[in-house]
């Protein structure tokens, strides 16, 4: 019977390959979702309200901070906020993209540009504020109860 490889972590194959498609689901459902439910804008008169925005935002946030406690990885948290802004990004940068309406365009559509901007600039925040959170609950999770 052949022992541990001395090279390998116990549980690093499949489990980090499990952790690796948690978070890329995680920030790719982020992005999708995000994407299409940040359009959503209300007017109060003509000023634009980007509840939509705002609104996927905090989904971006809840997937970072649930995948990393769900799979007790910080790092699943870091990967899938990386995931959906290069999810995001690759949306954003595609010539025939409908649903990103870039900030350059603000003055034509003050509304979706003004979403369009919080959502792919705004993805940072509550990526971090996500980790910052999970790295919290994971740290306690860790301490042996007294």
């Amino acid at each position: 019977m052949p022992g541990p490889r001395p090279n390998k972590a116990p549980g690093s194959g499949p489990a980090i390959l499990l952790n690796v498609l948690a978070a890329l689901v995680a920030g790719a459902l982020a992005a999708v979702v995000g994407t299409i439910l940040h359009a959503s804008v209300a007017y109060v008169g003509e000023t634009p309200i980007p509840w939509g925005a705002t609104l996927a935002l905090l989904l971006t946030g809840t997937l970072v901070y649930w995948v990393g406690l769900l799979r007790g990885k910080l790092w699943v948290s870091a990967l899938a906020g990386l995931a959906t802004y290069v999810f995001v990004a690759l949306i954003s940068l595609d010539q025939n993209n409908q649903m990103i309406v870039s900030t350059q365009f603000y003055s034509v559509l003050p509304g979706p540009a003004l979403a369009g901007g919080i959502w792919v600039y705004g993805i940072i925040v509550p990526v971090i504020v996500a980790i910052l959170l999970a790295s919290k609950q994971l740290r306690l999770a860790a301490q042996p109860a007294r």
